[in-house]
């Protein structure tokens, strides 16, 4: 996670879900994969939400506060008020592979007391790149009680149900996870400032280790965010 994408429309996604899931009786603890600086992408300058009434009514609070973020950093955004109380949150930043393993264990040691732990790296699950979580780390934020909750991005080069499957199982084998469910959201956005042509931004996140309130909450979020125009979402469970 970088600087420049906080308050972008996949944050007002992502932390619509959290908040979701977490309810008043959830303790949340954010795992930001902080990379100082710009990349030089485009990615973070999708902020058209601020002027669709249909958001605010999906989270007015969530739209609200972020909306009214006075920088665009994650420092503001751990300040905002738009978090469960008694929200955690690791910002040390990613550190170079040799180095991984211990910052992890900070990380888990910073995330103790959380029930819910999402996972906010550039690519998602994959390789031990600076972009990615790795399934190692998920397997060592794992503990009874916990969810843990990350975000990804399918590619182009399959159909997703083969990679959301892929991803299902190749957790259940370096986790020992046996309850996975992904929210998949698909939201169109303008190709450019005043653009009348939009493209598609997808965003997953998958749960680990879910329970039977947090399905039904992740249910309740599909059809809150459903009634937002140029936005689809699907749980598969």
């Amino acid at each position: 996670m970088r600087d420049q994408y906080a308050g972008d429309v996949s944050d007002l996604l992502k932390f619509g879900f959290l908040r979701a899931l977490a309810g008043i009786d959830r303790t949340l603890g954010v795992a930001w994969y902080y990379a100082p600086g710009d990349d030089g992408g485009p990615d973070g300058r999708h902020l058209e939400w601020r002027d669709e009434a249909a958001w605010r009514h999906v989270d007015a609070d969530l739209h609200a506060g972020l909306s009214t973020l006075p920088t665009r950093s994650i420092a503001a955004l751990e300040q905002a008020a738009i978090w469960p109380n008694g929200a955690l949150f690791h910002r040390e930043p990613m550190p170079p592979r040799a180095e991984r393993n211990v910052w992890g264990k900070r990380k888990r040691e910073a995330l103790d007391a959380a029930d819910i732990v999402f996972l906010d790296p550039d690519n998602g699950v994959g390789a031990g790149s600076p972009k990615h979580a790795t399934f190692a780390e998920v397997r060592l934020l794992r503990k009874p009680g916990r969810a843990v909750v990350f975000i990804t991005f399918p590619s182009k080069g399959k159909k997703h149900d083969e990679q959301l499957h892929q991803l299902h199982e190749r957790l259940r084998a370096e986790t020992g996870a046996s309850e996975i469910a992904t929210l998949r959201t698909n939201v169109s956005v303008p190709r450019g400032d005043g653009s009348a042509y939009v493209v598609q931004r997808q965003r997953w996140f998958t749960v680990v280790d879910y329970s039977a309130e947090l399905i039904a909450r992740a249910q309740a979020f599909v059809l809150a965010v459903s009634t937002v125009p140029r936005v689809r979402a699907r749980l598969d469970v």
